[in-house]
């Protein structure tokens, strides 16, 4: 009887040894989880900052042609609106520029495409929207040509200075840049 005392004895020793470890694994995974957590947290809010980041060098900055251009090329491709407004351009009509990459709401269909811009009271950036079709998928306008070629209203002088501003959506999101000729 002695021998079959001892043999429950460690098998409920060994139980008890295995729920233990099984324990401390729970306890090493929970704290493994929280910390990936965590870390994800981190990365993603570091994304969003350096999402941001990238319209740091375009509020209410004063940038040459070269330099607007230059943005321009450097945003070509993504869902940013990029409005350029020349003298020649604002002469003709207030609050219009010409509209490359992702198309702004209320912008025409016409070869030069021109977005109504106008800011609200106080506020240091224009609230539009990006256009999209009936499905959703936002229009573009890639055709850059025109900031080059010269005796164009819309043509950019490398030497002359723009004024760059944000363009946010009603919900307060960057999705575009304002560059006014200011000279």
């Amino acid at each position: 009887m002695e021998g079959e005392l001892g043999s429950g004895a460690r098998i409920a020793i060994a139980l008890i040894v295995i729920g233990v470890i099984i324990s401390v694994i729970f306890v090493i995974l929970g704290f493994t989880r929280g910390t990936t957590n965590q870390g994800i947290t981190t990365v993603q809010n570091s994304m969003d900052s350096m999402s941001l980041a990238q319209f740091d060098d375009y509020d209410q900055k004063v940038l040459s042609g070269t330099q607007v251009l230059s943005a321009i090329k450097l945003f070509e491709g993504r869902p940013v609106a990029m409005v350029v407004r020349t003298l020649n351009q604002m002469a003709k009509a207030d609050h219009t520029g010409h509209n490359y990459g992702a198309l702004l709401e209320g912008t025409s269909t016409t070869t030069y495409v021109t977005a109504a811009l106008e800011k609200d009271e106080g506020n240091s950036y224009y609230t539009v929207n990006i256009e999209t079709n009936s499905a959703g998928v936002m229009k573009f306008n890639h055709v850059i040509l025109p900031l080059t070629k010269t005796g164009t209203e819309t043509y950019v002088r490398p030497t002359a200075k723009f004024l760059s501003e944000l363009i946010k959506d009603e919900t307060g999101t960057i999705v575009g840049i304002c560059f006014t000729q200011q000279n």
